[in-house]
């Protein structure tokens, strides 16, 4: 009888459920922890400062069971600071927390048979807040230069997954 592949990655490295998630912001990210959702949804709500020269951030982040994490910067307001301009990879916010919703990995691309940078199997403490902090310091250098040197994928590409 053959063993299905997934079922053994599953295994190796399992998901990383919501109360370990808990755990982890609430140790190592100052900021408010609450879970919520029947135990189905962690959200982080903290200061982002990507360095000691940079303004403070108001940012959370929530994530579902089965669902992708999001980043939300709630202050300031980017738009406002972007006056104008285009802020690149950003998605278009349709969370109900108010603020700008922030691109920080690839998501899946099913048409480019793309895996998402980001999976279950990773704590959101080292993964989208460190990754939160570096898209805000790209945004800064972006402010002062309006050159974006983060990297990524074109938001064309993104879209057609349906995220």
């Amino acid at each position: 009888m053959a063993t299905d592949k997934s079922f053994l990655r599953r295994l190796e490295q399992p998901e990383i459920g919501i109360r370990d998630q808990y755990l982890a912001l609430k140790q190592f990210c100052p900021g408010t922890v609450v879970i919520s959702n029947n135990d189905k949804t962690v959200q982080w709500e903290g200061t982002l400062q990507p360095t000691p020269f940079s303004r403070e951030y108001r940012v959370v982040i929530r994530y579902t069971l089965s669902h992708p994490p999001v980043c939300i910067v709630r202050d300031p307001d980017l738009p406002a600071l972007a006056e104008g301009r285009v802020i690149p990879h950003v998605y278009q916010n349709q969370t109900g927390i108010r603020g700008t919703q922030l691109c920080l990995y690839l998501p899946v691309v099913k048409q480019k048979s793309k895996v998402s940078e980001w999976q279950p199997t990773m704590f959101l403490a080292n993964t989208i807040l460190p990754w939160a902090s570096m898209w805000l310091l790209y945004f800064e250098f972006w402010l002062s230069s309006g050159e974006w040197d983060g990297g990524g994928v074109e938001h064309s590409v993104i879209e057609e997954s349906g995220r």
